[in-house]
């Protein structure tokens, strides 16, 4: 799951942004950010960059530890919420701004822009195409963008129609999965620990799955090349991969 919307996204993170890193550990989130960071020094010519749908900002501030001049951007007001004080804790200025993934703008060109962690899959077909083409044009000729989506047969053959939990000392998360043609709806509830009783909240996501064809040419529309692509294992995209990895540098 990732940190970003369309407009009911912004209401979406109330409940979880508070325990979005925590979920998030068992995804491997050290290896996945140093992966990041070492794709971002290969392509990246120059050190100004964004870090879009940032949710919590854990990738965000990995890339600033590592040097680049970023700053993160995200639909819901509760995420950069955290994000602000996750970076404060950890003594780095990083701004943040409330801006929507789907027509996002930048006040200069940008060497590297990053979406990572299911941001696009939160976005239609169309707005996933409209979002491409502001990133391209917010690049430098040569810049770089990095992604990931969880894949198509992920969202149809492994969340679709399901049911998942998570367990914690002060958290119960129930999550139901809902798939109409290639709209995933995710009915997420909470049961959170306040004192000695337990506190109900509940959200709804809705996700899309994107095949690897699609997103290849969107991305060649918006006159972007993809020079990587691989799957979760770090490998050629297999059928059966449930997360696809992408960089794509502005023609």
């Amino acid at each position: 799951m990732s940190a970003i919307k369309t407009d009911n996204i912004g209401k979406a993170y109330s409940a979880l942004s508070s325990y979005y890193e925590k979920l998030a550990k068992e995804d491997g989130y050290e290896e996945w950010g140093e992966r990041v960071v070492a794709l971002a020094k290969k392509y990246a010519k120059g050190k100004k960059c964004a870090d879009l749908a940032c949710g919590s900002g854990y990738f965000t501030r990995k890339l600033k530890k590592a040097g680049f001049e970023v700053f993160g951007s995200d639909i819901s007001a509760e995420m950069l919420t955290e994000a602000e004080k996750k970076s404060s804790e950890e003594g780095l200025y990083i701004e943040f701004r409330k801006q929507d993934l789907a027509c996002f703008k930048s006040f200069e060109k940008l060497d590297l822009i990053t979406v990572i962690n299911d941001g696009f899959n939160y976005l239609d077909g169309e707005k996933f195409k409209k979002a491409v083409k502001s990133i391209s044009q917010n690049l430098k000729s040569g810049g770089a963008l990095i992604f990931d989506v969880s894949s198509e047969y992920k969202i149809k053959n492994v969340l679709a129609n399901n049911v998942f939990a998570e367990d914690l000392d002060d958290l119960t998360l129930l999550w139901f999965n809902e798939l109409i043609g290639d709209k995933l709806t995710m009915s997420l509830t909470f049961f959170i620990k306040d004192g000695e009783k337990y506190v109900r909240k509940d959200e709804i996501h809705t996700q899309y799955a994107h095949s690897a064809e699609f997103i290849k040419s969107a991305l060649n529309e918006a006159s972007l090349d993809i020079v990587e692509a691989f799957g979760a294992d770090g490998k050629e995209i297999k059928e059966n991969d449930e997360r696809l990895n992408f960089v794509a540098v502005k023609r």
